[in-house]
């Protein structure tokens, strides 16, 4: 890789960093091509991208894009750049791609999650399978919409129980005398 290449290298991952709502390393030796393929794909599903990176620029990037956080956090995340790295990123929803993670993790036995990077926070291993029980985006809109259409829902049944009970009282008197 030439210096062209690892500069602009340098701007892509620094870019993702400071954009990206959470940043997850990972160790993906060990996996076969047909599973880290299929890895990918699930986590481009889920509005996420992953990036192979050499350590050296993926430290010098992340120093850089993150430097305004908590200097702790950031070295600490730095550190887990070591070894062969795969690094996720999810632009949208910090949930989804740590529920694909963590499903890897279980499925794959040699993918393994270094740590991760959120909200100016580093997340161990452990922080991250914890993120990844967490309700996703779509499932905390789900919710929030069933829980703002309750009311609405209850006023409809209020409002439909009086023709109700009207109803069933003309049934029961036709009832009554076709019976007698």
């Amino acid at each position: 890789m030439d210096r062209a290449q690892k500069t602009e290298e340098i701007k892509t991952l620094t870019d993702w960093f400071t954009t990206s709502q959470v940043a997850i390393c990972a160790d993906y030796r060990g996996m076969t091509v047909a599973q880290l393929s299929a890895f990918r794909r699930d986590i481009r599903a889920v509005g996420g991208k992953t990036r192979v990176v050499k350590n050296t620029l993926a430290r010098r990037s992340a120093r850089e894009a993150l430097k305004g956080r908590t200097p702790s956090a950031v070295e600490q995340f730095v550190s887990e750049l070591k070894g062969p790295t795969l690094v996720v990123y999810s632009f949208s929803d910090p949930v989804a791609p740590t529920k694909v993670i963590a499903k890897t993790a279980k499925d794959v036995e040699a993918f393994t999650v270094k740590g991760a990077f959120l909200d100016g926070q580093f997340l161990d291993c452990q922080g991250v399978d914890e993120l990844s029980k967490m309700p996703g985006r779509e499932e905390v809109l789900a919710q929030l919409l069933r829980l703002m259409n309750t009311p609405a829902t209850m006023l409809v049944r209020l409002l439909a129980a009086p023709a109700t009970q009207v109803v069933r009282v003309v049934d029961a008197y036709r009832e009554k005398l076709s019976a007698g």
